[in-house]
This record gives structure tokens, sequence and C-alpha cells, in this order.
């Protein structure tokens, strides 16, 4: 039976046809079936957690399953080819563990369709916070999505024009991070502007409840930014978050906040480490091997830029955000 999946790779690989995933310290490539590999992580971590579906989702992907990638306000669509890769070394985000794909073209340009064109539980699901997700249940409207790519294909326009658009939202990009990162903005100081911030992009995204809690919620080193919850969308799972304003490397003591963390209320929550800044390869495995997932200063300006036309006019304000149209060919 044909699969469909949503994968968050590294956007770096689309253009090589390939999607990548992480757990970097161990070679999907070298096992010939699932238990296998689960066996490995097991032996190497400990446990697998809440990790099982997402691993067993992506090693078993096959020739000519489909696969989605979010791209900012866009999806690109991809059949897989089947071949397994392994490049321990990339450092590009969680791509370790690639498999080789073709991604749908129009010429040499890869089509993106805009999120807007996506139905409503769809583009819900699509927001889902995990690398891996299962899409099985939308496979009508994916097919349908393919069976029209030509449609979308003038979403490009043409490649002079989205070569500017491509240019101004990666400046755009860059300029917003590095105004949050040095505190040129309006955000309040210590940390409480960002995390206000993150509670307002994830209330956007669809969640009934989110909370600041207070600090020092937790035994220990343990503590929690935000927690949300949803009872509205069944797609949205229940998160706790670290919130670090950081310029430069966020230290290891994040992740460690978040796996001290174990109130039973919430043991079945996704915890994330958001920050603008970066952490190192060390951390990131450290994190992978206790399911704690990353958010960096880039992907937070990627999830900043897909909601960007639902944020507050306070907000946009804070940020520096001026709303006014730009001649291409100014």
């Amino acid at each position: 039976m044909k699969k469909y999946l949503m994968v968050r790779s590294p956007e770096s690989l689309i253009n090589d046809n390939k999607i990548g995933y992480g757990w970097k310290q161990i070679n999907f490539a070298s096992h010939d079936n699932i238990n296998s590999l689960i066996k490995e992580i097991i032996d190497k971590n400990g446990s697998i957690g809440r990790m099982t579906n997402q691993v067993k989702n992506y090693f078993n992907l096959r020739e000519d399953d489909i696969v989605i990638v979010p791209l900012g306000k866009s999806i690109a669509i991809a059949k897989v080819i089947g071949k397994k890769l392994f490049e321990p070394l990339f450092t590009r985000g969680h791509g370790a563990n690639q498999v080789r794909v073709e991604f749908f073209r129009k010429g040499n340009k890869i089509i993106r369709i805009p999120r807007s064109a996506l139905k409503q539980n769809l583009e819900s699901r699509l927001k889902l916070r995990t690398t891996i997700g299962d899409l099985s249940r939308f496979s009508k409207e994916i097919e349908h999505l393919i069976e029209n790519l030509n449609n979308y294909g003038d979403f490009e326009i043409n490649n002079s024009f989205q070569e500017k658009v491509d240019f101004y939202e990666q400046e755009f990009k860059k300029d917003l991070l590095n105004a949050i990162c040095k505190g040129n903005t309006r955000l309040k100081a210590g940390g409480r502007g960002l995390e206000e911030f993150v509670k307002e992009l994830l209330e956007i995204e669809g969640y009934s409840q989110v909370d600041i809690l207070d600090k020092k919620n937790g035994e220990g080193i343990a503590d929690v930014d935000i927690q949300a919850t949803s009872e509205n969308n069944p797609f949205l799972k229940d998160i706790l978050i670290q919130v670090k304003h950081h310029n430069g490397e966020t230290s290891k003591h994040a992740i460690n906040q978040l796996i001290a963390y174990e109130a039973e209320a919430t043991s079945n929550a996704y915890k994330w480490v958001i920050t603008t800044g970066h952490i190192s390869d060390e951390s990131k495995l450290h994190a992978e091997e206790n399911q704690i997932n990353i958010m960096e200063g880039e992907q937070f300006v990627d999830w900043i830029y897909t909601n960007l036309n639902k944020l507050s006019r306070e907000t946009k304000a804070n940020l520096g955000i001026v709303d006014v149209p730009k001649l291409s060919w100014a």
C-alpha cells in the first residue's frame, strides 16, 4: 500500500533530490529490516520512546511512496526512489539518514505549492511539530494535487521573478533573525518577550491552551517555559518548550532542563528546545538520544515567516516589520 508522509527535511537536500532525517549516530542504510534498526537504537540509547512510529514510517519508505516537505509558506512533493544513504557529517539540520526521491518540477524548478491552496485539514496536519507525520488519510487530496501540479507551476511565474522573490525572502529572514538575536526589536527583555512571541505563534497554529509557566517549576534543574495543549485540533500534540533568546550557541543545559522535567500529567507531551541561536552537533545528538526536539534560529524564522500574515499588528511593530509592497524591478 502506498504511503504518504510529511518529512521536515533540511531544505538544502531538496535540489539534490534527497530527503533527510536524524539519528546520525545510527546508519539506517545498514539495516535490512525495521526490527533490526529499532534494536540498535534501543541498544545504544536505552529506549526509543515516542519516536517508534516516526522511525518506522521513515525507514519503510519504498519506491513510489509520496513525501511532502514543508517549505515556509509552500510545500514540495516528491516521489520516493527508495535508495537509502548515510552522511554522518551532514551538519545542516537533522539529515544524516537520507533517502533518494524525485521532486516534481516544472522545467528545472521544483514546484512549490502555496499552503493557501491546501484544504484546511491537510494544512492543519502540516502544522504538527514533529519531523515525520503520516498523511495517509489525505491520500486523495494529495493525489489530486499531483494530478494538477501544472496549475501550481505558474506559482513560480518565471525564473527571474522567482529568483528575486527567493532573494528578498532569504534577506528578510536573515535580517529578522539578526535583529531578534541582537535585541534590536521592541520585544520585552529578559526572554519574556520571546516567550510571549512563541505563545502567539502556537495560538495561531491552533493550540487552544498555551501557558507561560512560572520559573523554577520543576525539581532541581527541571524547567519548562511554555506548555501548550489543544482540545480542538487532534493533529496538534501536547508540547513542553524551553525558549532560549540567544545570540550564539545554546548549551546542553536547555536540553537537560527538559529531560529532568517529569510531570506525570504531561508524560506524553513532546518536548522542544526553541532557540534563536544554534546548537552544537554534540548537543543535538544528546537531544536526539533523549527524544528532545530542536528548533534553531533559522528554523524559528521559517516558522515566523510561515505565519507572518497572521501575526498581530502590535507584534509586527515590535519586530520592526512593515507591510509595504515592493516592486521587484525597482
